[in-house]
Parts: C-alpha cells; sequence; structure tokens
C-alpha cells in the first residue's frame, strides 16, 4: 500500500509540471504576428544574447503555463514553453522532464 501511495505520488508530480513541446502550433520561421494571433499580447519582452524574446503567461499561480518565444530578426527561432501539464496542453504536447527557460 505504501508503494502504491509513493507511486501515484511520483505520477502526479510528473504529470503536473514540465515542458511542452509544441508540435503543431510551432511557428519557427513564421512572423511575430502569427504569434500573436493564437496567444494575445505578450506579458514579458526583453532582448537575450541580442535576440529578442517575448514570453507569454497562461493559467494561475498553481496552475501557469510560460510560453517564450526567440526572434531571428523578423521571423520566429525558437517557440518553447515550460508550466503546468494541464493548462499548457491547449498550447501543444508536453515533453517528460522538467526543464526551465535556461537563460
Amino acid at each position: 500500500m505504501r508503494n502504491l501511495a509513493i507511486l501515484a505520488a511520483l505520477a502526479l508530480a510528473g504529470c503536473s509540471i514540465g515542458d511542452i513541446k509544441l508540435g503543431a502550433n510551432n511557428f519557427k520561421g513564421q512572423p511575430l504576428s502569427a504569434v500573436v494571433a493564437k496567444l494575445g499580447s505578450p506579458e514579458e519582452q526583453e532582448a537575450i544574447a541580442g535576440q529578442q524574446t517575448y514570453t507569454w503567461i497562461r493559467g494561475n499561480a498553481m496552475q501557469e503555463c510560460r510560453i517564450r518565444v526567440v526572434m531571428a530578426g523578423d521571423v520566429v527561432d525558437s517557440y518553447e514553453g515550460f508550466g503546468d501539464v494541464g493548462t499548457c496542453s491547449q498550447y501543444g504536447a508536453v515533453a517528460g522532464g522538467l526543464k526551465g527557460f535556461g537563460g
């Protein structure tokens, strides 16, 4: 019974947060306006290592999803996310593991 409880806790922890692999919603090579049309205006904007980045925050404090776009000039270079699986699932499929934006 104890092992079942531990296994259930690990499964729940693994399902609560993780990377999102945005698959079909990957906007790489498209203009920022395509992402804005899907997600609305970004909550954050900054330059990292000379590249413009935009971040959208969806959900709430307990079930947050962050999606970040890194631009290469006028087009999207990368479209990545981190957060709650349930919240992020509407933006793409969730990949395994825990990983932040790394920068």
